[in-house]
């Protein structure tokens, strides 16, 4: 899995300029088509859609229009996230370009290796990718520039991971916005000063000219998405919750509509967290454990997100072109090669659809399944380890401080930032008061009298710099 990075990874749309060639006539439609599908979040339809044109081109011996749809399908495949497959189109369409007769396309190859290094946190790797491929941009003509401006944009990515280097992601955002600006583009930069200056005024002027974008132009729904994330993280910086809450919950629908996980595993973290500024604990858990059963489900898929159509049919573009390298070399692999290809398609039209389609229902009831059960045993965690820390806290148990630090480590962490100097007896004092325990229990557990403890709070608050007005055990609980 990808690190977080400053901003959500950019989604590389392709546009209809492809070069010196173009794909026949009859798939200009094909392209447009797509385009669309992809602006309005069908991307499983477009992925579809791309494999059928691919088969249709193939049977015309158009090599041009199968290597654009090769690098499309790698396109979408990396969105989400299957990058082993991405990676293996993009090794065949690489295999079909010539760099002199193409640099669009081979270009388009090499940003599509860089995404997918990127995501899987290769990013020194990725950098040198669009490297390459901004150089080659310098062959292009001018009205190319909305390419260049899309590698900036993705190399600023990479940069987000890559710590000793993260200026270089500023200076790439605004080269990308100096070509050509648009509403996803100052979300970015918005959402970088949220996160790593966390400078609000820089934020505020970039997130003001991305929603005066939004309403002057016709955005996808991802970049959408990206622009309500935005709004959402600043207001959440500035400490308006409940409408934080509700753009991320609105960019929230929009990944889950577009089955882009990694972006539903943030805003449940992120929803999470600001029911826990609001003290709305039960909210704050209900989206923690949904946070989590994605978080595990990620972890663990692997080549889980699109259906069995995808490893069957690359595998058999993969046979298909290592047959036609050896086909004037023997005439029984053309033979063969002919049979395969024939069963192969009598197989699919007679039984793969339904068979298909009873699988990925059982799957997804299954997967379900999987998930509510997950929850439980997450939730059943989390109040067994609550029992356990009250337990040991009601005995004075020397463990407790410790198994405290395991179960809420945040609270002691952001303690001891505050006063680096604070001993483990303050700590225990201070995890008892977080456990809402009086002053007359933490008496009795400890075998001291509640005075003591009134002078030991009295001394605590001191050393937290807490104001008087403010009550202690509401001042640690926001810990």
């Amino acid at each position: 899995m990808r690190s977080k990075s400053v901003f959500i990874l950019f989604f590389l749309a392709f546009l209809s300029l492809y070069g010196n060639q173009q794909p026949h006539e009859e798939y200009q439609g094909w392209m447009r088509e797509e385009d669309s599908l992809i602006k309005d979040g069908f991307f499983e339809e477009a992925l579809l859609l791309d494999i059928d044109i691919v088969e249709k081109a193939k049977k015309n011996n158009d090599i041009f229009t199968v290597t654009v749809g090769y690098i499309r399908i790698a396109n979408i495949l990396c969105t989400f996230g299957e990058h082993l497959e991405s990676l293996r189109y993009l090794d065949l369409a690489d295999n079909l370009i010539d760099e002199d007769k193409n640099t669009n396309l081979k270009i388009r190859v090499l940003a599509n290796y860089a995404r997918n290094y990127t995501a899987l946190n290769f990013n020194n790797k990725a950098i040198a990718y669009y490297n390459e491929c901004i150089t080659l941009c310098s062959k292009l003509p001018p009205n190319y520039n909305y390419l260049l401006s899309f590698l900036y944009i993705n190399k600023a990515d990479a940069f987000s991971n890559t710590p000793y280097k993260l200026d270089s992601t500023l200076v790439y955002l605004h080269k990308a916005i100096k070509i050509k600006e648009n509403a996803f583009k100052y979300a970015v930069v918005a959402n970088y000063y949220l996160k790593k200056d966390i400078n609000l005024d820089s934020a505020k002027t970039y997130l003001n000219k991305s929603k005066l974008l939004v309403q002057n132009s016709d955005i996808t729904e991802y970049h959408k998405s990206i622009v309500l994330h935005a709004e959402a993280n600043y207001n959440k910086s500035t400490g308006n919750y409940n409408d934080a809450i509700k753009f991320y919950k609105e960019s929230l629908e929009i990944s889950k509509r577009l089955k882009i996980l990694e972006n539903v595993k943030l805003a449940y973290k992120l929803i999470s967290e600001t029911y826990a500024k609001l003290q709305e604990d039960e909210l704050s858990h209900e989206y923690l454990l949904k946070y989590t059963v994605i978080t595990d489900s990620i972890n663990t898929r692997y080549n889980k997100n699109i259906d069995d159509v995808i490893n069957t049919f690359l595998t058999e573009q993969e046979l298909d072109y290592k047959e036609k390298e050896k086909k004037y070399s023997s005439l029984i692999v053309a033979v063969v090669l002919v049979f395969v290809f024939a069963v192969f398609l009598i197989i699919y039209n007679t039984y793969t659809y339904k068979a298909k389609k009873r699988r990925v229902l059982l799957e997804k009831e299954t997967l379900l399944k999987q998930k509510e059960l997950e929850s439980k045993k997450l939730k059943q965690k989390l109040n067994e380890a609550f029992d356990e820390v009250d337990a040991l806290a009601k005995t004075n148990d020397p463990s407790f401080l410790i198994r405290f630090q395991e179960v809420y480590p945040q609270v002691c962490e952001n303690l001891l930032k505050i006063n680096p100097k604070l001993v483990n007896t303050e700590l225990s004092l201070c995890a008892m008061i977080w456990l809402n325990f009086s002053s007359k229990d933490i008496a009795s557990f400890t075998n001291i009298q509640p005075r003591t403890v009134q002078t030991k709070k009295y001394r605590l608050r001191k050393k937290l710099n807490i104001p008087e007005d403010e009550n202690i055990y509401t001042w640690i609980k926001k810990l």
